[in-house]
């Protein structure tokens, strides 16, 4: 069943990086984009074309899925710019269990950043993200799996999908 179709997603991504330039402008100083890899390449290069502020980007890559099951969170790669004093949005596909995003923020506060905020396409949780930016949050007391634009399926395809659909 297709969620959100590619006209949808460019108009709430233009209206999202419009509300992230403006939350830039008013933080001010050194703002990094830090895309989460695999899931967040295509939604993160999509929204940093909407973004009004000098930014820097980079890329980390951690995953705690295998398949559909959540395993153990492993970093795979991380960041090679320098994010001591800057603030931090990180960008990914989906936030869920919330188990990634809380071992980033933790990582970047680690390496120095001054803030960290995040992004992502769908947004599964609200419990621990008052302040979570995104584009699609599921209805209550559902727990549907989402594949395309970045999303894998249990067998690692359909990424490249430019809609998002749920199984």
């Amino acid at each position: 069943m297709e969620i959100l179709c590619r006209t949808e997603l460019d108009l709430l991504v233009g209206e999202l990086g419009e509300e992230l330039t403006n939350k830039c402008n008013k933080i001010g100083g050194g703002i990094a984009f830090i895309g989460v890899m695999k899931g967040g390449f295509m939604f993160f290069s999509d929204l940093v074309k909407h973004i009004e502020y000098p930014i820097e980007v980079d890329f980390i890559k951690c995953s705690s899925y295998v398949g559909q099951e959540q395993k153990s969170l492993h970093l795979h790669y991380d960041i090679e710019i320098d994010i001591r004093n800057k603030t931090v949005f990180i960008i990914d596909d989906i936030l869920d269990s919330g188990e990634t995003m809380s071992f980033l923020i933790n990582h970047f506060k680690l390496l120095g950043a001054a803030n960290v905020k995040t992004v992502s396409a769908v947004y599964k949780e609200n419990v621990d993200f008052p302040n979570h930016f995104f584009i699609y949050k599921q209805p209550d007391n559902k727990d549907p799996w989402y594949v395309g634009y970045g999303m894998d399926d249990y067998k690692g395809y359909q990424r490249n999908l430019d809609t998002i659909y749920k199984l």
